[in-house]
């Protein structure tokens, strides 16, 4: 199915209210949304001011949207908003419960997302440092291009829903990715570290995550769009972290934003000379095998199989 450009702004507006449920949006949530917008094409579609400076009503917002799914799938990105960075406020909460009514979404829904984004175990590395540089190098090369491969398979998912799925699928990835990173050159990177690394980068976001879900109902978009994202993002971070991580130094997202802004323009045309070993993954036909690994929270199990993939 896909949704108006009228749906598709309301979808946002709902986003938005989530966001500054507490009263006002702050500046660190408007600039999370912004850059979730760039990330996953939508700031070609929706101007800031239409969506953030732009007084609106939440109530007329949500009438705005007709279908069933286009309501459910706004719930869900609402949801992914307030709870995939793992703090959701009270305040997020009742609005949440607000919206649950409101857009006709059953508790049994609500239940299956809770489970999505409970909280997964913590797993070391298997790797560990390399002390020779050239060594050190050429091992994170091979493992950001093997990541960056299976994100974009994931990334490829083209429907709503289970595409939250395969965000948190990416994301699961790229954490891990800076983790072996960090084993690597001789540094213990707990996952809330990483975490906070893409965040500071603008991937890996509640924002990021909403706002994918809403892309995917919009007319014009495509799997293509959704793995070359996917990929470059995962090849920016390998390429930045791995650079500055193997030279002993601390990530300063903000600080490295350029230079993370060039690597995954870098990686979207590196996206076409690896596009046969996606298609190859994908065909694989164990995407959702691993996709219900991570839901069931097998950490172990999702792991082996993604090494398994690339």
């Amino acid at each position: 199915m896909s949704i108006s450009h009228d749906e598709a702004v309301a979808s946002l507006h709902v986003l938005v209210a989530v966001a500054q449920a507490d009263g006002s949006l702050h500046d660190e949530e408007r600039k999370a949304l912004e850059a979730g917008l760039k990330e996953v094409g939508l700031d070609g579609e929706i101007s800031p001011q239409e969506l953030f400076d732009d007084a609106f009503s939440l109530d007329e917002q949500v009438k705005l949207l007709g279908s069933n799914e286009a309501r459910e799938e706004t719930f869900k990105s609402a949801y992914s908003l307030a709870w995939a960075d793992g703090d959701c406020s009270d305040v997020e909460k009742k609005l949440l419960a607000k919206l649950r009514v409101e857009l006709g979404v059953s508790a049994q829904r609500e239940a299956e997302l809770e489970s999505l984004f409970a909280d997964q175990a913590e797993k070391k590395s298997a790797y560990s440092f390399i002390a020779d540089p050239v060594e050190r190098k050429k091992a994170i090369v091979s493992e950001t291009r093997k990541c960056a491969i299976v994100s974009a398979a994931f990334g490829a998912v083209p429907f709503p829903g289970i595409a939250i799925l395969s965000d948190l699928a990416v994301i699961a990835l790229q954490v891990m990715l800076v983790r072996d990173i960090g084993a690597m050159s001789g540094r213990e990177v707990s996952k809330k570290s990483a975490k906070k690394i893409l965040a500071g980068f603008g991937v890996g976001t509640g924002a990021r995550i909403a706002l994918s879900n809403i892309a995917k109902l919009m007319p014009g978009w495509g799997s293509l769009v959704g793995a070359t994202a996917a990929f470059a993002s995962t090849w920016a971070l390998g390429r930045v972290v791995g650079d500055h991580m193997a030279a002993g130094e601390e990530i300063d997202a903000e600080a490295l934003a350029k230079e993370f802004d060039a690597a995954k323009a870098e990686g979207k045309k590196a996206y076409d000379a690896n596009k046969d070993e996606v298609e190859a993954v994908t065909k694989k036909g164990e995407i959702q095998e691993v996709l219900t690994d991570l839901k069931d929270g097998k950490v172990d199990a999702f792991e082996s199989r993604v090494s398994h993939l690339g």
